[in-house]
């Protein structure tokens, strides 16, 4: 029994350090590759839409509105008002009538509140009829997905036009920035803007891994700055497949969907921004970063699909590789716990040898310390700031701890609904009013 054991725990030990080797390489990759050059010119006869899911966010959605039509004058906005309780409606309304190229969509219940990716399917599919009866060329028809509190910078839509040149990309993920909060720093609000810190580091993080994946043809698409041609949306429609799957990682099974549509398919990434609020709160993080875990882990289904396909075998690795990362992790997880069962056992585990142990370290310090690095040169931080982002590893680092058993929980329990994000209003920013 006890050799038996010996044997299983040295296997996790082996499946866990193999995880972290491809964690490692993944990041390597990621940070020396040099960036992709796209070649093709700007498609200036593309026409824009941006669709924004609302539910309670009276705090925020006028500006973005309005932030939206001053930096993209050319674009139409569809606000999908998910029978939100406060002003959110009162406030659309207002601007509907006073701009004929914006929108309010309004749901209703019992149809309401269904998630986000529910929302953006009955849009989709209200906004394509009117296109379709009077023949509009849906291939040069893009929808937009922006966030309540998303800002697009002024350079994005023009970098669209060029990734979206090319006909065989039918999606496109930009950017995505956190823009910090203007309270003062203080022991009461330490935490949090170390926790925005990291949100930006991690974005800039996962910038780079959306680098390698344009390589691969395997990126990914997460919201906020969720580019997606009306074309594909109509074809997806038309067979009866939301374009939005039901669940809580319903952007990246978006892409999936798309990817596997048809192998042709391909998705670019946008180095021109999306920027949103971060949380600055570690309950409500640690809560989103579980829904992320989980809504990764509801993705396991499409692994068999993935494969009988003819997506290319690199893009299919990547993929592979992301959809089964909250599994990986929970090895890795195991192993770590389970050490001081070997001291039980009068035995040593793998990951707690001298060697293997030294290896891991550096080399986890050694990448964190690059990604600080070249965060630092994009951003002109001060060395306080550098410090105070080295500082803030650790409690982004313990947020992630906190939010892997949560994730977990849920998912075995199958609890599938969220509290949605809070998000508050930001000083200097015009706000319309509701009218009387």
């Amino acid at each position: 029994m006890t050799n038996a054991l010996t044997v299983l725990l040295t296997l996790l030990d082996l499946a866990g350090l193999v995880m972290l080797g491809l964690y490692f390489l993944q990041m390597l990759l990621s940070a020396l590759l040099p960036t992709p050059r796209r070649q093709l010119r700007p498609d200036d006869t593309l026409h824009f839409t941006f669709l924004i899911p609302a539910l309670n966010e009276e705090r925020v959605i006028g500006a973005t509105v309005l932030t939206l039509r001053e930096l993209a004058p050319e674009a139409r906005v569809a606000v999908i008002d998910d029978a939100s309780d406060d002003a959110t409606a009162a406030i659309m309304t207002r601007l509907a009538v006073q701009d004929a190229r914006v929108s309010l969509l309004s749901r209703t219940a019992p149809q309401a509140r269904e998630g986000k990716g529910q929302a953006l399917n009955w849009a989709v599919q209200q906004l394509l009829t009117p296109l379709q009866a009077a023949g509009a060329d849906l291939s040069r028809e893009i929808f937009v997905v922006v966030d309540a509190d998303g800002r697009i910078t002024p350079g994005l839509l023009a970098e669209a036009r060029a990734a979206l040149a090319d006909g065989h990309v039918v999606g496109a993920q930009a950017r995505v920035r956190i823009r910090p909060s203007v309270t003062r720093l203080s022991p009461r609000t330490l935490v949090g803007r170390m926790l925005e810190q990291q949100q930006d580091l991690e974005f800039f993080i996962i910038r780079h891994v959306q680098r390698l994946r344009e390589r691969w043809h395997s990126v990914g698409l997460f919201g906020n700055g969720q580019f997606m041609r009306a074309s594909y949306l109509a074809s997806q429609l038309a067979r009866g497949v939301p374009a939005w799957p039901d669940c809580l990682s319903e952007d990246f099974a978006s892409g999936l969907e798309m990817r596997l549509a048809r192998p042709e398919n391909r998705m670019a990434f946008l180095e021109s921004a999306v920027t949103q609020q971060g949380l600055p709160d570690l309950r409500l993080f640690s809560r989103q970063r579980a829904r992320w875990t989980q809504g990764t882990m509801q993705c396991l289904p499409y692994l068999p699909r993935l494969w009988a396909s003819r997506v290319p075998w690199l893009a299919r690795l990547d993929l592979t590789y992301f959809i089964l990362s909250p599994w990986m992790n929970a090895v890795i997880v195991l192993s770590l716990l389970t050490q001081p069962l070997r001291w039980l056992m009068g035995t040593q585990g793998l990951v707690l040898d001298a060697t293997v142990s030294a290896v891991i370290t550096a080399l986890n310090i050694g990448l964190q310390l690059q990604w600080v690095a070249r965060y630092q040169r994009e951003n002109g931080l001060s060395p306080a700031r550098v410090l105070f982002t080295l500082a803030s590893l650790p409690v982004y680092g313990f947020a992630l701890f906190l939010s892997l058993p949560m994730a977990y929980r849920h998912h075995f329990t199958g609890r599938r609904t969220w509290d949605k994000s809070t998000r508050h209003a930001e000083p200097g920013e015009s706000l319309p009013t509701t009218g009387d």
